[in-house]
């Protein structure tokens, strides 16, 4: 069998990347990528077992910044402080400290509650599709739910996303792995610079008057015994802000193209609403909102017949694990019924995503609803996907309502 050529700046590889990672699952699973300096891992029991393994290292940050020369290292010292404070980039102890405040704040009852703001959110911005002959799905819709919905559990003027949106977009390049993005650690330095100081301006206005939005809680939580640095308030306010549109973004996007390319699952659904919970699980599988997630080897090991030494890097490919024809049956098939669905898009283990009920909640009101109103929808031109491996998805979707 010829060797797998995998190369993640492909335009054919970025605008698909199943296929060839694919091929990597069944030859080489445990595959050494010259490109990327790392190892791609693909099969689904190993990227659950990099998930769990205190071998490897989600801190990928601190490695990274102590190898640059020190002009690059001052060049990006406030990207490095904000996003070394996130939850997703620490191991334990530090990351079951962060965890257990988190998830004071992110409460398991918290996503039901915001039920009848989603709900109010996708009628009000359906209607203002509703007529329309084409509209962009994702500027016009995909994008500004989630964002109205962060915006108003941070205590946030919803006026002022556009704005955090662009910066937020900035260091999306450098979390994101992008492969061909010129310029990304600078852009990405501006980004969080104009993030950390907005947010800092409005830790100071709540420290006078809190709310009960997300930053008082963890002003709360900060005040309690010195609980949270005041870095890792505006960090995670960071955090808060670029996960909590940018993942649901793509699954609200993602999974209404695997609706219109697949449409008797659509027309299944709207028979039969009562699938919606499987159905969003599904497209969460299908061609999910994270690509694949980085961690760093801090003990020299084996997987997968190799040697994984210590400092190396390990991208591991979620949307790939969810295709692994050993757990999925017909993997390539979208089937809004599938039953088990032990998807891997919101992580394994400790770090499941903390967001991941009210991300579940938003894509099963905006993408049932969007069906109601636009049963014929279909797409006016090709997709362009991000360049970048740990989210996947796109800025711009237009689409004709039929």
């Amino acid at each position: 069998m010829d060797a797998v050529i995998y190369d993640p700046r492909d335009p054919a590889v970025i605008a698909d990347p199943l296929p060839v990672l694919k091929r990597l699952q069944q030859a080489d699973p445990v595959h050494w990528s010259p490109v990327l300096n790392g190892w791609v891992v693909t099969g689904y029991e190993d990227v659950k077992r990099v998930q769990l393994n205190r071998e490897i290292s989600a801190d990928r940050l601190t490695p990274f910044y102590e190898h640059q020369p020190v002009e690059t290292q001052n060049s990006i010292k406030t990207l490095i402080r904000y996003l070394n404070t996130w939850v997703a980039f620490k191991d334990p102890p530090e990351h079951t400290r962060m965890r257990n405040l988190m998830n004071e704040v992110l409460t398991p009852g918290k996503a039901e509650r915001l039920r009848p703001n989603v709900e109010a959110i996708v009628a009000y911005l359906l209607g203002k599709l509703e007529g329309r002959d084409e509209f962009d799905f994702i500027r016009e819709y995909a994008n500004p739910l989630p964002a109205a919905i962060i915006m108003d559990l941070l205590g946030l003027p919803r006026s002022d996303f556009d704005m955090l949106k662009d910066w937020s977009e900035m260091i999306q390049p450098f979390i994101g792995g992008a492969t061909v993005t010129a310029d990304k650690y600078e852009t990405a330095e501006r980004g969080a610079r104009q993030l950390a100081a907005y947010f800092v301006d409005v830790i100071r206005e709540r420290e006078h008057a809190p709310g009960e939005d997300l930053i008082s809680a963890l002003l709360a939580i900060r005040d309690h015994d010195e609980a949270l640095t005041e870095d890792e308030v505006v960090g995670s306010c960071i955090l808060f802000l670029f996960a909590g549109h940018e993942t649901t973004t793509n699954l609200i996007g993602n999974g209404m193209r695997a609706f219109m390319d697949h449409p008797a699952e659509r027309e299944w659904l709207l028979a039969n609403p009562a699938l919606i919970d499987s159905a969003v699980e599904e497209c969460l599988r299908y061609n999910g909102p994270s690509g694949a997630l980085v961690r760093v080897v801090k003990v020299t090991h084996q997987m997968g017949g190799k040697e994984l030494k210590a400092g190396d890097r390990v991208f591991v490919m979620i949307n790939a694990a969810n295709h692994d024809p050993r757990v999925f049956k017909n993997p390539e098939k979208f089937d809004i019924t599938r039953k088990p669905n032990k998807h891997l898009t919101f992580n394994y283990g400790p770090h499941f995503c903390l967001g991941a009920q009210i991300a579940r909640l938003e894509g099963q009101v905006a993408i049932l609803e969007a069906l109601r109103r636009f049963p014929n929808l279909r797409l006016k031109e090709p997709v362009q996907y991000m360049d970048t491996l740990v989210m996947r998805g796109t800025r711009s979707m237009l689409v004709e309502a039929g």
